[in-house]
């Protein structure tokens, strides 16, 4: 998309040019001698390329003519510059040479023409013609697009559109090079190569007297360039540049110019907004006008944690944003029903809505968005301690398309809305049933009779769950990935070995305070579980130095477990951290309170696995008991106070 090879914002600075009618040999166009020469004069001059899109480097050249004699005179110029195809020199008597780097209508883009004519009376002319006229208008887009993507690159790295001024680089001339070139000076009978190089040295030291005093103007001119360059984009083109971008460098964007500043604020530039990062200056009159600019353009709206934001901004902006459809108000402690209220009335097309935190929501707000957004697929309401199945029920029967429902913390949801989740959402592949400790198997497994897209299934301290639970997941859901039951204490390796000879797909497994699993279980997941990455077994007091055995040498271990979690578990000795010398691919291990593991297995495993982070706990000595002497009176504590 960015043409990162062209150079623009050319300008020549300081010195005379050998094409200008006042260092040239001037034959009164009609090809005779005499007239105004400028017998053994030389003239320099420098041009400054600005960074091109993506780069921050400033290039330099040099530009150097010799004029001797009145009609055998010869001169030779080295430029870089946006010009014309056109032969800026007219004289007849003179030997010219004019590479260009030609940026313009006239020349393709990264392409030199080198001209020569001599004296009609020595030497014949031979001239590099421009391409042809017919790419003129594709060359021309590319130049516009060129200089568009270098002032977006300035305005987002410095907020500003002006050219950043970096020294220039010093400008070396090898004589050899020079010489050797076809491109080297021309000189009369009456000159020597001596002369040309003293003079061409002369014009550099000259030009790089005055760089420091046409800078500003050279950069200056850059400037306005680009902004004629740009200018000429058509608007579509820019706003859908700046629908890239996100709300910072908007706002940049914004400031460059009136013209950028009228683009980069039109709503359809923003469709994706988020203020988590200015959630403590957000306030009701900003997401008003927010919603008063974006209108029907704004379709995903993050306001997580602006707990100043009210039911009143929720009103306006669902008044006016009639097409958004990712809501997140998670944190947001001052919503109400009456925010849901106006959402599901204006909004229709919402397709997740995130109330995570949201204290004051009440099963209203779940009848409201199943009577208005039968669209919606995602829906989280965590800890919202007034959802109870009345809620839930309703939900399910007006949004049958909803895919993830997470109302973790939720203590009155039961298996009665479990059931209605799986009698009027069969595509349900998300379920996040964390401390909901009311459920029981009955609803699970009639859950994973209904939903077999189920994927991810969290039912963390849902104390009363059995291995009914588990032989029901393997039975029907083999599709399932993540798994998560801590603090389930009353599964054991039956439910566990039927989940590794059917759910071949697990990945992340939790099994957190399972008291009752035994090696047997690790045995089981490392030959039926091949994809398992994160394991989490801390509080499980059974697992011994042989259940990681079996685990590490299972199929899974070697490139693919990543993350192995063994807090509290008192069996645990240095021959486990030996058998993960082969986990190749472990990146974590948590060894909290496992008071047979040493530092030196530590160091050793170190050794082998060098980028592992090993998380692990070593209490403090006991001190030995004093055998002689008197017992101090008080501690050193007290002495200090």
């Amino acid at each position: 998309m960015f043409a990162s090879t062209v150079e623009t914002g050319v300008m020549e600075v300081g010195g005379t040019s050998a094409t200008s009618s006042s260092n040239t040999s001037n034959n009164g166009g009609s090809g005779s001698g005499g007239g105004n020469s400028n017998s053994g004069g030389a003239g320099g001059s420098i041009e400054l390329l600005c960074p091109p899109s993506g780069s921050s480097s400033i290039s330099g050249s040099a530009s150097f003519s010799s004029n001797s004699g009145a009609s055998g005179s010869s001169s030779q110029t080295h430029s870089t510059a946006i010009s014309s195809a056109t032969d800026r020199s007219n004289n007849n008597g003179n030997s010219n040479h004019n590479p260009s780097l030609q940026l313009n209508g006239n020349g393709g883009s990264n392409t030199r023409q080198h001209s020569s004519s001599s004296s009609s009376g020595s030497n014949s002319s031979s001239n590099m013609s421009p391409p042809p006229s017919s790419s003129n208008n594709n060359n021309h887009s590319s130049n516009i697009i060129s200089g568009f993507c270098s002032t977006i690159w300035r305005s987002a790295t410095f907020g500003s559109a002006t050219p950043v001024i970096n020294p220039l680089p010093a400008v070396h001339i090898n004589p050899k090079s020079m010489e050797s070139s076809s491109d080297s000076c021309s000189l009369s009978s009456s000159t020597t190569p001596d002369v040309c190089l003293a003079d061409q040295q002369r014009n550099m030291a000259s030009g790089a007297q005055e760089q420091t005093e046409d800078q500003s103007q050279t950069f200056l001119g850059a400037t306005e360039l680009d902004d004629e360059l740009i200018k000429q984009l058509p608007k579509e083109v820019l706003l859908r540049v700046f629908s890239y971008l996100d709300v910072v460098s908007l706002c940049r964007c914004a400031q460059v110019c009136k013209y950028w500043n009228v683009l980069a604020l039109d709503g359809s530039s923003w469709q994706k907004i988020n203020l988590f990062d200015f959630q403590r200056d957000i306030e009701g009159p900003v997401i008003e006008n927010i919603s008063q600019r974006c209108r029907g353009f704004l379709k995903s709206l993050s306001l997580r944690g602006c707990q100043s934001v009210g039911d009143q901004s929720v009103r306006t902006l669902a008044n006016h944003c009639h097409n958004i459809e990712h809501l997140d108000l998670s944190d947001c402690k001052k919503i109400t029903d009456i925010s849901t209220q106006s959402i599901s009335r204006y909004c229709s097309k919402l397709t997740a809505i995130n109330l995570h935190s949201c204290s004051n929501i009440t099963d209203n707000s779940l009848k409201y968005l199943s009577d208005g957004c039968p669209n919606l697929m995602e829906i989280n309401v965590s800890w919202c301690h007034l959802i109870s199945e009345n809620g839930v029920e309703a939900l399910a029967r007006g949004c049958v398309k909803l895919r993830k429902f997470s109302s973790k913390g939720c203590k009155q949801i039961n298996d009665n809305a479990i059931m209605c989740l799986a009698k009027y959402c069969p595509d349900l592949m998300v379920l996040n049933l964390h401390s909901c400790e009311t459920i029981t198997d009955s609803s699970i497994r009639q859950l994973a009779a209904n939903c077999h897209k189920l994927q991810k299934l969290c039912v963390s301290k849902c104390a009363d769950l059995t291995d009914l639970t588990l032989l029901s997941l393997s039975q029907h859901n083999q599709l399932l990935n993540t798994l998560e039951v801590s603090g389930c204490r009353n599964f054991t390796d039956i439910g566990f070995q039927a989940l590794g000879r059917n759910c071949k797909y697990l990945e992340r497994m939790d099994l957190e305070e399972c008291s009752q699993i035994t090696d047997l279980t690790l045995a089981h997941l490392a030959t039926g579980c091949p994809s398992l990455e994160k394991l989490t077994l801390s509080h499980c007091e059974l697992i011994t130095d042989d259940g990681i055995r079996h685990l590490t040498t299972g199929s899974c271990a070697a490139e693919i477990l990543s993350v192995l979690e063994l807090d509290n578990c008192p069996l645990i000795t240095d021959r486990t951290l030996e058998h993960l010398v082969s986990c190749h691919n472990l990146q974590r291990i948590e060894l909290f309170d496992c008071q047979l593991i040493t530092r030196t297995a530590i160091r050793k495993l170190k050794n082998h696995l060098p980028n592992i982070k090993v998380h692990a706990y070593f209490a403090p000595g006991t001190p030995p008991a004093v055998t002689s002497g008197h017992r101090p009176r008080y501690c050193r504590c007290c002495e200090i106070l």
